[in-house]
């Protein structure tokens, strides 16, 4: 096989040039063109003349931002590549966008899946296409039997529109593609990065897809605005190709560069943003860059001397090396014919998955006659001046990760001090609780045991009076039995919520509550405090940890009955009630003890913040309660003030 590639001037030219090399009589040729003029008008007019010249071909184009041909970059401009094959089959077809990017590459890869398949090189419009997903969807075709090549169309970083030629058609949503088949077609495949993760790592804390709203729990717009101001922040999204976020995947460094800004500031990316993902800032390396180029090039230098090797990067790889941009392949266009353009974003495939990279320089390398590892090449080494800019840049990257790492490793130990200062407050929470519980079993125990005693001294005045008879001393022993029983029963009450549960198990609410108003009931009624129930279904239940919830509850029933001995009120009352929301249990409490001054209700579930007198309260018991319900349950705790009081939501579960 071979390649021959042409810069465009204009059609006349272009026609000589290919009944100079008679690639109409060819059986089996590939034509790719790579055009900086991202015009529907043009690319039809180009895709016209090529198709009309070569009726045999497989004509695939694509706009982008930059072309590659042998050791050269241009932009604006068109490069035609024409590869020839002489022991392999080339297949190709396109396919408009339906319903979703994944399933628009499932068609793709089924359609282009042969036998012999050895490589898929596919390009897909840059704007409007989720190529992560795309790539997933060509996954499940492809597996791990062909090598995937290629990229997303690009505009010079204008961001409006991209188009893709297939044969004589442009496509303004989808995807084409060409399938190199045979068994003595050698493949191989590279990457290179170069783009370091700068700062603070932070969270994507909302996404859907490739949409990221917030990081950090602030706007993705104001987060580009803290971090490089405002005069940045404007350039969104093209500066975000360029200020890419990175992110870990199985230890493998993937850049995600924004393509689209919402009208609400929210960020649409090139590939999937994952709520929950670690991210950091990327900023490019030239230096880093190219000496991964030079690592390149000794890889292939050592197990690959290829016909043609096709070259898809990024556009902030050329945008951040400008006029150097051509030293990533001086070296590689010494040993083949080079061709390629500057993506939106790069495919790529191993055996473990196949992937959509951004900033990255993805290599395709080809031969039918095998590849030799003894070829002798002089090897160029790549120097790159470390003028004052580029001396700047790695100073103040290196400054600022040093800075990062610093923060990162005070942050840990602060982390560390605090897990173990929660521990301590949930040991105290809890043994304040199980002191209110004894107090409060001393309140059930009063009036059993009073009636015990007063059994007791009946009997014995009968028995000094002989008028103790048998039946007497029946029923006296039958009322003893059952006071002692409901005694043990408040013990036994007790003795299960000291004692921890180790295992997640499904309980029913009703029944939680029931066991904590037999021990706190008698001490509220002392309160002269009403609790009503409303349990409308009995058998409602979850799966989690009854004692957490029960710390839960009985803070809460605590907190109103202490908010009712600052008030003078004939009518106390707490109601509890149990309801479902879209499938969610929520333990409603509700009192009219005055409820919580307006100007503090913020602050209510932070820790140690009480309105109690000193020594009476120590501030952890809605902040432990909160934490309980979000780290054990998945749920939440939420305040509301009432016209008389204050209303918790128990809220058992993710809404």
């Amino acid at each position: 096989m071979y390649t021959l590639n042409y810069k465009y001037k204009n059609n006349k030219f272009l026609i000589e040039w290919l009944k100079l090399h008679n690639f109409a009589l060819k059986k089996e040729c590939l034509v790719q063109f790579f055009s900086g003029t991202p015009n529907q008008e043009f690319m039809q007019n180009l895709a016209t003349t090529l198709t009309t010249a070569l009726p045999n071909a497989h004509i695939l184009g694509v706009t982008t931002d930059g072309e590659i041909m042998d050791g050269g970059v241009s932009a604006n401009e068109t490069v035609i590549s024409v590869s020839i094959f002489e022991k392999s089959t080339i297949h190709s077809v396109n396919v408009e966008y339906k319903t979703n990017s994944f399933d628009m590459g499932e068609t793709i890869a089924s359609e282009l899946y042969k036998t012999d398949i050895k490589a898929m090189i596919l390009f897909t419009t840059g704007l409007s296409i989720n190529g992560e997903d795309f790539m997933g969807g060509v996954r499940k075709v492809s597996t791990d039997k062909c090598i995937v090549a290629g990229g997303l169309a690009g505009d010079n970083g204008e961001f409006k529109n991209t188009f893709l030629v297939h044969q004589g058609k442009v496509l303004t949503n989808g995807t084409i593609g060409v399938a190199l088949c045979g068994e003595e077609l050698n493949v191989k495949n590279s990457y290179q990065f170069g783009w370091e993760a700068v700062g603070l790592p932070m969270t994507i804390t909302k996404s859907k897809g490739n949409r990221v709203y917030e990081i950090d729990n602030v706007s993705v717009n104001d987060i580009y605005i803290k971090y490089f101001g405002d005069d940045i922040a404007e350039l969104l999204p093209k500066v975000g190709v360029e200020i890419p976020l990175i992110v870990n995947r199985n230890g493998i460094k993937t850049a995600r560069a924004s393509i689209f800004q919402f009208d609400d500031g929210s960020l649409l990316y090139a590939g999937n943003v994952v709520e929950g993902e670690s991210v950091s800032f990327g900023v490019g390396s030239p230096e880093l860059i190219l000496k991964d180029s030079e690592d390149i090039y000794i890889r292939f230098k050592k197990d690959c001397n290829p016909d043609t090797i096709f070259i898809y990067s990024c556009m902030a790889r050329r945008r951040l090396l400008g006029s150097k941009s051509i030293m990533e392949l001086t070296s590689m266009s010494k040993k083949s014919t080079i061709s390629g353009f500057f993506t939106y974003g790069e495919f790529f495939s191993d055996k473990n998955n196949n992937y959509l990279f951004n900033e990255t320089m993805t290599i395709l390398a080809m031969s039918e006659s095998g590849f030799q590892s003894d070829i002798e090449i002089v090897e160029d080494k790549f120097t790159l001046s470390k003028d004052h800019d580029n001396r700047l840049i790695y100073a103040l990257t290196h400054m600022t990760n040093v800075v990062a790492q610093e923060w990162q490793e005070r942050l840990d130990r602060e982390i560390a001090k605090n897990k173990d200062q929660e521990r301590a407050s949930f040991q105290k929470n809890k043994l304040a609780q199980m002191g209110e519980m004894i107090s409060m079993i001393a309140h059930q125990w009063r009036q059993p045991l009073n009636a015990i005693s007063a059994t007791g001294i009946n009997l014995s005045l009968l028995s000094s009076m002989e008028m103790l008879d048998d039946k007497k001393v029946q029923e006296s022993s039958e009322f003893i039995q059952s006071q002692t029983q409901k005694m043990s029963k408040t013990i036994d009450t007790f003795m299960n919520f000291v004692k921890p549960v180790k295992d997640s198990k499904g309980f029913k609410l009703a029944h939680t509550i029931d066991a904590i108003l037999q021990i706190m009931g008698s001490q509220l009624v002392n309160h002269n405090i009403t609790v009503s129930t409303n349990i409308s279904n009995h058998d409602i239940s979850m799966v989690g940890y009854e004692d957490l919830l029960e710390q839960v509850i009985i803070n809460l029933l605590a907190n109103s009955r202490d908010a009712f001995e600052d008030i003078e009120k004939a009518d106390k009352f707490i109601s509890i009630e149990i309801i479902m929301e879209k499938d969610i249990p929520i333990i409603i409490l509700e009192d009219n003890a005055g409820g919580i001054p307006k100007e503090i209700e913020e602050k209510i579930f932070n820790p140690y913040f009480t309105t109690k007198e000193q020594g009476k309260g120590t501030g952890i018991g809605l902040y432990m309660s909160l934490d309980i319900m979000k780290k054990s349950f998945g749920g939440d705790l939420k305040y509301s003030a009432t016209k008389d009081g204050s209303r918790f939501e128990i809220i058992c579960g993710e809404l």
